[in-house]
């Protein structure tokens, strides 16, 4: 799953997925696309090596309405990634490959429960 042959992609999606950089900056308004085109250049990677991926937000909330609805919404439109996907555990929100490969989410933010 290399190309936009299998995954209809965009220019962000072939900037990223060909970039050599150690560290890529997106940038961009609300509504860009940077979030889409790295969750497909991340579903890429995930079905080409063997590798954990994890996307880090604000909250789980954000991450909800946001980067899970996105790579959701990736899926749906891709046949060759719904045959890669072995599973998607809904609770720890974590997306395993046939691979072996896993990709999830997780907030940055802070418990406050948790002693320092």
């Amino acid at each position: 799953m290399t190309n936009d042959q299998q995954m209809e992609t965009g220019i962000l999606f072939k900037y990223n997925y060909n970039a050599t950089a150690p560290v890529v900056i997106n940038q961009g308004g609300t509504s860009s696309g940077k979030t889409y085109a790295i969750q497909q250049v991340l579903f890429c990677l995930a079905c080409t090596e063997k590798v954990v991926i994890t996307v880090v937000g604000q909250d789980i909330p954000n991450l909800k309405a946001g980067v899970l609805r996105d790579a959701h919404n990736i899926c749906e439109r891709s046949q060759p990634l719904q045959q890669m996907i072995k599973n998607f555990n809904r609770t720890d929100r974590v997306f395993e490959f046939r691979n072996g490969s896993a990709g999830s989410t997780s907030s940055c933010q802070r418990n406050p429960f948790k002693s320092s």
